[in-house]
């Protein structure tokens, strides 16, 4: 990639007020006590106002230029390691740590996935993004394939938003302060998180108008009927229109009253949509 191609596809909008920063930073629970990752740099003003308040900041900037400028002006400050390298790259931190960042949103879905599948996943991240990705990874104002993957794992909320002139250069869509930060006790255990991944992806893949028949190889009619009842959603309803609460009711009962041969409808089914996603993205590549 040239030069003017690498600045492009990591360019971002840096925000333009101190000011600002502490009032994002008073929404979030960094403390003194805490290590954070910054993702994107940029000239440094997230960067110096978390230095004032946690233990250390590892702040990435993958333009040199950039880089160069933020070693000079920070160069004062102790608790700041700056890397000259792309955090996609980079393997993340042993330790507890946080993360704090206005990311790139062109970057934004590989970003979150490598702290969402990461082994050491950090016990909070504060992310600015783009609004309409946030609202979908949070399932606003209606859930999204996405967020009911999540949702038994991750707690995800939109803290504040942002104008358009609070950065520089202003953006053409709006953006918003989102927190992502890891249950203490999942509401999917573990060794069940896989077979709740190919549940949903299943029934959100169907392309049937309804829960009842995107569901239908699934549950009997009349165990839909019994369920939409006990558990109180319409089963004439858009799949996606099912809130996150009624689909866990549909899971668990799923987990426990289904025929085994029944489950094997469901199985592979999140695999088979990442392989058919992977395979998407590599033809793209190759054009």
């Amino acid at each position: 990639m040239s030069r003017i191609g690498r600045q492009y596809a990591y360019s971002q909008n840096s925000i333009r007020s101190p000011l600002l920063v502490k009032r994002l930073l008073d929404k979030s629970r960094i403390s003194c006590s805490d290590n954070v990752i910054e993702i994107g740099a940029g000239r440094g003003i997230i960067t110096q106002e978390l230095a004032k308040r946690c233990k250390s900041v590892v702040a990435y900037e993958i333009d040199p230029a950039l880089y160069a400028c933020l070693t000079n002006n920070l160069n004062n400050l102790n608790n700041i390691k700056l890397l000259n390298t792309d955090f996609l790259k980079s393997p993340l931190p042993d330790c507890e740590y946080k993360v704090f960042a206005n990311i790139p949103f062109n970057f934004t879905s590989r970003i979150i996935s490598k702290l969402l599948k990461s082994d050491n996943f950090p016990s909070a991240a504060y992310l600015i993004l783009q609004e309409e990705a946030a609202e979908k990874y949070a399932g606003i104002p209606r859930e999204t394939q996405i967020s009911l993957l999540l949702k038994p794992i991750f707690k995800i909320t939109v803290l504040d938003k942002l104008r358009r002139a609070d950065f520089e250069p202003k953006p053409r869509v709006k953006s918003v302060l989102m927190e992502i930060e890891k249950l203490n006790k999942p509401l999917v255990t573990t060794l069940s998180y896989a077979e709740y991944c190919d549940f949903i992806v299943y029934a959100t893949t169907q392309w049937k108008p309804t829960i009842k028949e995107s569901l239908k190889k699934v549950f009997t009619k009349e165990q839909m009927k019994r369920l939409s009842q006990s558990i109180g959603f319409n089963q004439d309803t858009a799949p996606l229109d099912v809130s996150f609460e009624h689909w866990l009711g549909l899971y668990h009962y799923f987990c426990t009253s289904i025929d085994p041969d029944k489950k094997k409808i469901v199985k592979g089914s999140y695999l088979f949509q990442q392989n058919m996603q992977n395979g998407l993205k590599k033809v793209y590549r190759t054009r």
